[in-house]
Formats: structure tokens, C-alpha cells, sequence
């Protein structure tokens, strides 16, 4: 599915430092789902990261150096009929100590080539540009 795929995205996310006068209960980013099919993150220079179980509840990923975090995308779920949902996650603020530090971040987004069959429904091109067009990202 990824084999020569000029699709991948590598993306550089910088949290800048708190300034103090967040609202309260702000995140850094908010819940959401990537619409790859998988992406691999090396553990950022800081905590934050979290991912939600089946149940609601939220859990903290470790941050520790040399740690690869890998999450399911959406497009894994479209392909896999469900069987591996998709993984939401978000990247809460600091609190402490920590709140006057940058996060870094470096996403690996794989997606497969274009024409990779996913589903009945669609193919990789097919269903990203349907995701954008949900985001309003495009027309």
C-alpha cells in the first residue's frame, strides 16, 4: 500500500511555551483522528500527548527518548472494516513546571499510493479528498 507512495508527510509541530493566561481546560490540540493510514511518531521533547480508550477515558503517552508511538489512521479503519479503529488523540497543556517549555513533535503520516483500493467504497484518493471536503479544507 505504501511502497513508492509519494503521499507520506513528514510535519514539524511546534508547541510554543504557555504565556498564562490560557483558559482554563485549553489544549494544545484539540481531540481529533488522522486520516492516514498510519502515523509514526517518534515521543516528542515533552509530555502532552494523550489518547482515549474504547471507554472515554483519557491516558497519557510517554514521552521517554527512543519511544516510537505508532496510531491508527482513519484510512486503516476504512480499509480493515473497523477492526483497528482509529486512534483519537490530543495534546493537552502543560501544567507546572513544564508550561514555560516548547513541544516538538514530528509526525510520520503514511498514506498509500493514490490509487490503493481501501474499501468498496473508496480509493485513497477518493476518501482523502471526501475527509477534506468534511473539514472544509477543500471544496
Amino acid at each position: 500500500m505504501i511502497k513508492d507512495t509519494p503521499n507520506t508527510l513528514l510535519r514539524i509541530l511546534h508547541y510554543r511555551p504557555l504565556k498564562g493566561d490560557e483558559e482554563p481546560g485549553a489544549v494544545r490540540a484539540a481531540s481529533h483522528e488522522d486520516i492516514n493510514l498510519l502515523t509514526i511518531l517518534p515521543a516528542a521533547n515533552e509530555p502532552g500527548l494523550q489518547v482515549q480508550r474504547q471507554n472515554g477515558e483519557w491516558i497519557d503517552v510517554p514521552s521517554d527518548f527512543g519511544n516510537l508511538i505508532i496510531n491508527i489512521g482513519d484510512m486503516l479503519q476504512e480499509t480493515s472494516g473497523s477492526y483497528f479503529p482509529s486512534t483519537s488523540h490530543r495534546v493537552i497543556n502543560p501544567t507546572g513546571k513544564g508550561s514555560d517549555k516548547s513541544r516538538i513533535s514530528l509526525p510520520l503520516f503514511l498514506h498509500p499510493r493514490s490509487e490503493v483500493v481501501l474499501s468498496e467504497k473508496h480509493t485513497q484518493a477518493s476518501y482523502l479528498l471526501e475527509r477534506l471536503r468534511e473539514l472544509g479544507v477543500k471544496v
